[in-house]
């Protein structure tokens, strides 16, 4: 008793020191002060249970059918003792909580722990459910381990229940008690519980995701190799897929596999990814009955020169900056509609043409590509779709630079698009700068089109400058031993770039020429890069810029949602906005 109460007295003078500012709390575990620490962060009131009641839970769900039987079991095993058995949703949320005796419900009634009401870190503080799902992992809180004071008389033992299918948490289970009654048996009964409960998630699936999981456990059984299953709901990866890909990465392969899953029974083809990396997936669709499941297969990067480490130069992989990801992702996903219609928006010489034969050979594989400048555009415009020989199957039409066509030509070029979407199969693309301002006929053009998306200037990607010069050398000097010297690399991040990446491939092309071999130094690059522009952004600020810049493109250019989106201030952001010289 007397560690109890020492243990105690540790533990309130540890909380009342970091309450007071303090930064060190000695004797408290880790996984405890970091909940502290977020309790703070939150302004948990350390003296009052401020959660509220949620109305409109789903008391009947699947988990609750699966947990019942287990909790049942439990307050049967604990009958002896006086605990509430509880289970959550994935928010805290109470659906369930069953009592072994009357004294310790009214305890749990008097402190809201009760079905519908909310028991997360952000109200309640370090406890037995909210630090669960912070950690994403079991805890054990007793006594004054708990941040709010009217939970020092009290312990709980928490566990994650988990989908199998998917790894993400569905719930928590809760067993909670006086505090002296607590005891580590309870921890060690709670985690075996929360995992019976998955394997009745696991025996609840459809015959879909059943099917799934089964082709999916198969081949990750042979071991050694990055497997994910992906269906309609579901997704299962393996841990080397998730070490093999970024998250972006991982969701742009995810998005292809279901676009493949529906037009064939099988693939295996290069996957150009937004990073950059490319990846050979070998896959196969699952069947369930008459319905497809999903697909399942298993990802590669390649190794050999040709495949040059998994990086596609200049293209639209390759290129990291959000502003960048975010165009990507929009081409390719309206690469994948049926009529396909997309505008890509940008400076002149950013990459717009670039990105679209890139995006569509990525989603679409090698195809025919018939790209039109203004000037060809103009001598015929009605027969921009017409002129083309053969069905439109497989092909990407371009119309560069729309925004340079004479206004005589915009309505047969309008009426040549409406009537394009006649031609199945033909894809339609065009590119255009980021002024849109010009005229109901031009507004008419635009409509014609059903997604667009902005490439952002070199000047605003300067992260990307690295692989996308590695990338324009490997095209401009093949099979030779060429590189960027790292001085002349911050030459070329210094720059402004107005003439974005066609100066870019200029500049390297003038270098290569001074010194065709080896490694490229400030001096080889013509003096158009050796002068920085007035005023240099730092890189966090560049990072800033993009981040701001891709969340006004995410919210359609709604300030109020953007700032809503980056956690800022509208005052702030609107500030950003005028320091960076973003236009929107």
């Amino acid at each position: 008793m007397a560690d109890v109460q020492a243990d105690r007295r540790l533990l309130t003078s540890a909380r009342a020191g970091l309450l007071d500012g303090g930064g060190v709390l000695p004797g408290v575990r880790g996984r405890v002060a970091a909940s502290w620490r977020r309790s703070v962060a939150r302004g948990v009131d350390p003296a009052a249970i401020a959660n509220r009641y949620h109305p409109d839970l789903d008391f009947g769900s699947r988990l609750v059918r699966c947990a019942l039987p287990v909790i049942e079991h439990l307050v049967e095993q604990l009958a002896d003792v006086p605990v509430c058995v509880a289970l959550t949703d994935d928010r805290a949320r109470l659906l369930v909580r069953r009592d072994t005796a009357p004294s310790i419900g009214r305890l749990a009634d008097g402190n809201h722990f009760a079905q519908g009401f909310g028991y997360g870190e952000e109200t309640v503080g370090t406890n037995g459910v909210g630090t669960v799902l912070e950690s994403g992992e079991s805890v054990h809180i007793v006594g004054a381990e708990h941040f709010v004071e009217r939970l020092h008389e009290y312990a709980c033992a928490g566990a994650p229940v988990r989908d199998p299918l998917t790894g993400r948490i569905e719930g928590v289970l809760d067993i909670s008690c006086r505090s002296d009654h607590s005891s580590p048996v309870l921890h060690s009964l709670v985690r075996s519980s929360a995992a019976r409960i998955q394997e009745g998630l696991l025996r609840d699936r459809d015959p879909a995701q059943q099917a799934l999981f089964d082709a999916y456990s198969r081949i990750d059984a042979r071991g050694r190799r990055a497997v994910l299953a992906v269906g309609d709901r579901t997704v299962l990866t393996n841990v080397r897929v998730q070490t093999l890909l970024d998250p972006g990465d991982l969701i742009a392969l995810q998005d292809h596999m279901r676009f493949v899953m529906r037009r064939t029974p099988s693939t295996d083809a290069w996957v150009d990814l937004p990073s950059g990396t490319r990846v050979r997936l070998r896959g196969t669709t699952v069947a369930a009955g008459p319905a497809d499941a999903g697909m399942v297969g298993t990802v590669s990067v390649p190794r050999d020169d040709d495949a040059a480490a998994g990086r596609r130069p200049g293209g639209g992989p390759g290129r990291g900056s959000p502003a960048w990801r975010a165009a990507w992702t929009t081409v390719t996903g309206a690469l994948r509609e049926e009529p396909c219609a997309v505008l890509v928006l940008g400076e002149a010489g950013s990459g717009r043409t670039r990105m679209l034969t890139d995006a569509d050979r990525s989603v679409h594989g090698p195809g025919q590509v018939v790209t039109l400048d203004p000037e060809q555009v103009a001598a015929a415009p009605g027969a921009v779709v017409t002129g083309l020989r053969g069905p439109g199957d497989g092909r990407l039409l371009v119309l560069r630079d729309v925004d340079r066509l004479p206004d005589g030509v915009l309505g047969p070029l309008t009426t040549a698009l409406e009537d394009a979407r006649l031609r199945p199969g033909l894809r339609i693309a065009a590119t255009a700068g980021d002024d849109t301002g010009r005229g109901p006929a031009y507004d008419a053009l635009l409509a014609r089109f059903r997604r667009s998306a902005s490439v952002p200037p070199l000047r605003n990607r300067s992260g990307d400058l690295p692989v996308l010069a590695a990338g324009l050398l490997a095209e401009l000097a093949p099979h030779r031993e060429v590189r960027l010297a790292p001085a002349a690399l911050r030459t070329l991040a210094r720059h402004g770039w107005p003439g974005n990446v066609t100066e870019l491939r200029a500049a390297l092309d003038a270098a290569l020429r001074r010194r065709p071999v080896g490694s490229i130094e400030p001096t080889d690059l013509p003096g158009s890069c050796q002068s920085a522009p007035r005023s240099t952004l730092r890189a966090v600020d560049q990072a800033e810029r993009d981040t701001i810049v891709a969340a006004l493109r995410d919210a359609a250019g709604n300030r109020k949602a953007a700032a809503t989106a980056l956690g800022l201030a509208r005052s702030t952001l609107y500030r950003k906005i005028r320091q960076y010289g973003i236009t929107d």
